[in-house]
């Protein structure tokens, strides 16, 4: 029997902040992204980060990981998960089922299955001959780049790391780190039936990314890059059964009105601003009649213009899965 996939068409806008610190982290001398006209931005890899590293801490497998905390390349990973469950002989479509069974990360966002071999140190994992059908999947959800919502302060914080020479003497190293002062960042994304149907992308494997999104941006690890980030709003639209329909990039829908005299580069917190949200209400009703439902999460910090739709309904985003109902059929 075969998975049950998405049944219809969704869209998503993320928004969450930073304080004092990279959103983005390397490679630009590890200073925050930005374009020429000095808009910052986030990559998706980073959001895609904070949701597999979730999944990951509560228990299930991901395909674009680690083994024993070190990097490994997609053979690798591949090769320890069929090891472990007995499915070295797999090949084909068969074998491509079984990784997307596997690995929520692959059905949501896809993967290249090009595996190699000779990049395998198990000399009997080198005999093996994959071919897997396909050998390039595109993932069911694809994610814009993340943007900041208004114009942001970077920061130079310095400072001196100390280490006990070997004759027990302080010996300070300087430091610089780069960061924002604050910076709201959007993000927006589509999660295409279609592609659900190669991908075997469920209904529950796309709201479990929505609420990964949300718990692993603010439960995100123990670095500057990471921490210090809090989820502020999430809106998920679910179109009709087959309308073939979407906005994209509903994050260019939102505005940040500073308030209380800040200026955009003076805001340090939700307590400085409003979030307008009136054309995206505007363009909403305006396809009312391809929208089956609105639903939204947000934190109890933010702040809006005007009243939120009535008939947009709460999204419980606390709310999390099994291990179990993340693998298998």
């Amino acid at each position: 029997m075969g998975r049950k996939t998405l049944s219809s068409r969704h869209e998503f806008l993320f928004l969450y902040d930073i304080k004092m610190g990279n959103p983005n982290g390397d490679p630009d001398e590890n200073r925050p992204r930005v374009l020429p006209d000095g808009t910052h931005y986030v990559t998706d890899v980073r959001l895609k980060r904070f949701a597999r590293d979730f999944i990951k801490a509560r228990g299930a497998p991901i395909l674009v990981d680690n083994i024993e905390g070190r990097t490994t390349n997609l053979t690798g990973r591949v090769v320890d998960y069929l090891r472990k469950n007995n499915q070295m002989g797999a090949n084909g479509k068969e074998l491509v089922n079984i990784l997307l069974d596997a690995f929520i990360d692959a059905r949501l966002f896809g993967s290249s299955f090009a595996f190699k071999a000779e990049e395998v140190k198990d000399e009997s994992a080198r005999k093996e001959k994959w071919e897997p059908v396909p050998k390039t999947m595109t993932g069911a959800v694809q994610l814009n780049m993340g943007e900041v919502l208004h114009r942001a302060e970077e920061v130079d914080i310095h400072g001196t790391s100390i280490f006990a020479s070997a004759q027990e003497k302080a010996q300070g190293t300087f430091t610089t780190y780069f960061a924002l002062r604050y910076a709201l960042i959007g993000f927006s994304g589509v999660a295409n039936e279609h592609s659900a149907k190669i991908s075997r992308m469920s209904d529950d494997d796309y709201e479990y990314l929505l609420k990964a999104m949300w718990h692993g941006v603010r439960t995100s690890g123990n670095t500057r890059t990471k921490v210090g980030q809090i989820p502020h709003l999430l809106i998920d639209i679910k179109y009709n059964q087959g309308d073939e329909f979407q906005f994209g990039r509903l994050h260019d829908y939102v505005k940040m009105i500073a308030s209380n005299g800040k200026k955009e580069k003076e805001c340090a917190s939700p307590k400085d601003y409003n979030l307008d949200l009136s054309l995206l209400i505007e363009r909403l009703e305006g396809q009312k009649d391809r929208i089956e439902t609105v639903c939204y999460a947000k934190s109890s910090d933010i702040q809006f213009t005007e009243n939120l739709p009535t008939d947009w309904e709460v999204f419980d985003v606390e709310s999390l899965p099994n291990k179990e109902t993340t693998t298998g059929e």
